[in-house]
């Protein structure tokens, strides 16, 4: 989940992009994806444990001022929902993060290689 969050500015801006830098996002994803995957197993292995975030909602009571029948504003208390973004630590089993760097890691050359050969093409479809 993690990685669509930290590429959901990018599909944005892509928006802005010229078609050689819409091309070029477009063969670089599974790269940056992949590398988003490897940073966040290695900090997994690193701390021993990963990262989850979560949102949680508490209220509030606060002041509102409410318009009566009669005209009149009168204080009272509202309820007003606050939410938080909270990242707690959960257990991982660390043989399987090792087995999936190492996937991650294996796979990351073979994404560069197809990365470099899309750049390639977008520049030569695309000159600028």
């Amino acid at each position: 989940m993690r990685p669509l969050i930290v590429l959901a500015p990018l599909a944005l801006l892509a928006a802005c992009a010229t078609p050689q830098e819409q091309c070029l996002s477009n063969v670089t994803q599974a790269l940056r994806i992949n590398a988003s995957l490897i940073a966040q197993t290695q900090g997994n292995l690193d701390r021993g444990y990963g990262l989850e975030t979560e949102q949680r909602i508490a209220s509030s009571a606060r002041v509102c001022y409410e318009r009566q029948i009669d005209g009149d504003i009168s204080p009272n208390f509202c309820d007003v929902p606050e939410y938080r973004t909270v990242t707690k630590p959960v257990p991982v089993n660390l043989r399987v993060e090792r087995e999936t760097l190492d996937q991650l890691l294996a796979k990351r050359a073979v994404l560069e290689r197809q990365a470099a050969a899309g750049t390639a093409q977008c520049r030569a479809l695309y000159p600028e």
